[in-house]
Order: C-alpha cells, then structure tokens, then sequence
C-alpha cells in the first residue's frame, strides 16, 4: 500500500500530448524523487512526470504504476550519487572498475558498474549502482541506458573548454547537492559533489576549491546553473565574493511541444540540457 510520499506528485502535459507518439523516455532519479521525460520521435518533450517515493520497495510501487514509465520504447536513466570517479582516457581500463571507484568509496556487494566516455574519451565517468536499483529500472526486453547523474552537467561543461578563459569555475546546483567544476588552462582539474543546505555552505566549498587549486577570486569567472533561487542566491550575493560572477541557464538541447516548456521554469539542469 502506498505511503503518504508515494502520492506526492506533479504532472505536466502538452496541449498536443499523444501517449501513442512518445517514443522513448528520460528519467532523472534524484535521492527520493525522480522526473520523468517522454518524448517523440524528433526528442521533443511532450509530457513530464515527478514523483516521490521512500524506499526502494515504493520505488517499484510508483514505477509499475507508471503510465509512461510502463511504456515499451527504450529509456535513459540518469541516478545521480556520489559513488562515481573520473578517469583520464590515457589510462582507463574497463577491466579496472573496481579499483577507480574504491578509491572514492569502498565498494559492497551486489553492485552494478557502468562507464560513460567524455569529452572525446580523454574522460572517463565510472559509477556503481545498487544492484536492485538497476533490477527495478530495468525493462525487460527493452533497452535501458544507465548514466551516472552528473553526465550531462559535465558534458555540457567540457564541450565548449576551448573556449574558456584561463580560469573558470561552474556549479550545478539540484536540491540540496551541488557539483562544482574547475578549470584551469581549459583543462578540468577538479569536480566534486557537495551537501549544500544553503549559499553559505555552498560558498564554504567553493572557496576551499579556490584555495586548493590556486585560483584568483578577482579574475575567476564563476558561473552558477541549476536551481539558485531555491538556495537565495542572485547576482548581489554573488558579486560579494566574485569580481566574474554569472547566473545562468544552458543552451538548450531540449525541445518541448506546447505547453511542456512550463517544466523549464523548474530550472532543474536537465530541463534545459541533456546527455546523448
């Protein structure tokens, strides 16, 4: 029987939402919520699920449920954690899964391990998954793709490098997590995850990211995406700490049918940009 947080739910459609046209779907699983993407046969976005579950087991309750998730076309899953690691291309070996991702967490038993390659395969983004996670978004007899969460944030940020001033800074801010990247010499030297209940943790970590690596507050740029406002923070904060400070959204790879477009307004990274 469902919980009181099973029920908890939005749904979003376009005025020319057809269930029979979608033709395959996105899902983003964030802790104990995840948004659910349908799209047709030219990636536009025509319906928007977000629901919440407790545990694994209600999970598989809402899911089973899921008109759109019950659907057979192919899907993408993107589980955002913090069991990941980066791996230089130069060096990466799919046999060594075990290694790069103990250096991040000890690993346990009943694990799935996937590899996405970035930034023309000079990198390498490693996760591990829960086993019975994996078994719950998996559709048999369909293809299911499985991506660390933090893949197209980081696609996004590497694509355009070359183009970047010699130092640089980018943070996505979901919930209560937020991923900080660093650049320098239009290189990525640093990426983490970190617990941020407010802009003043926020800022505690990016500042410790700026001391560590070396970086200069007044000449950094510094540019924010994701869900700022829910942390208070706009361009006057911003300012008090960074002489190049910038809130903004990606260019946007998503496309949305009428109607659907309202689901940007969550200023959720991936309503704007995703991996593919």
């Amino acid at each position: 029987m469902a919980n009181t947080v099973e029920n908890i739910q939005e749904n979003i459609y376009s005025d020319k939402f057809d269930i029979k046209m979608v033709s395959n779907l996105s899902l983003f699983l964030f802790g104990e919520k995840f948004i659910l993407l349908a799209k047709d046969a030219n990636e536009e976005i025509s319906a928007i699920h977000q629901k919440f579950f407790a545990d694994l087991n209600s999970l598989r309750f809402v899911l089973e449920r899921d008109k759109l998730y019950k659907l057979p076309v192919k899907t993408k899953v993107f589980i955002f954690n913090q069991q990941y690691a980066l791996v230089p291309g130069l060096v990466f070996d799919a046999e060594q899964l075990d290694k790069y991702l103990y250096f991040n967490a000890p690993q346990i038993e009943a694990q799935n391990q996937i590899f996405t390659a970035l930034d023309s395969k000079n990198i390498y983004l490693t996760a591990t998954f829960e086993s019975e996670l994996i078994d719950i978004l998996s559709k048999e007899g369909l293809e299911t793709s499985f991506y660390h969460g933090s893949a197209s944030f980081l696609a996004y940020v590497l694509k355009d490098k070359s183009s970047y001033i010699n130092q640089e800074l980018f943070i996505n801010i979901h919930g209560q997590e937020s991923y900080v990247a660093a650049f320098k010499n239009q290189e990525l030297v640093n990426f983490n995850t970190y617990e941020t209940e407010d802009k003043d943790s926020l800022i505690k970590y990016v500042f410790g990211v700026i001391s560590q690596l070396g970086l200069d507050r007044k000449y950094c740029r510094v540019t924010v995406f994701g869900d700022f406002e829910s942390l208070e923070i706009d361009q006057e904060f911003g300012s008090l700490y960074f002489k190049n400070f910038i809130l903004d959204q990606p260019k946007s790879n998503q496309q949305y049918l009428s109607g659907a477009e309202i689901f940007q307004s969550s200023n959720l990274f991936e309503a704007y940009w995703e991996f593919r």
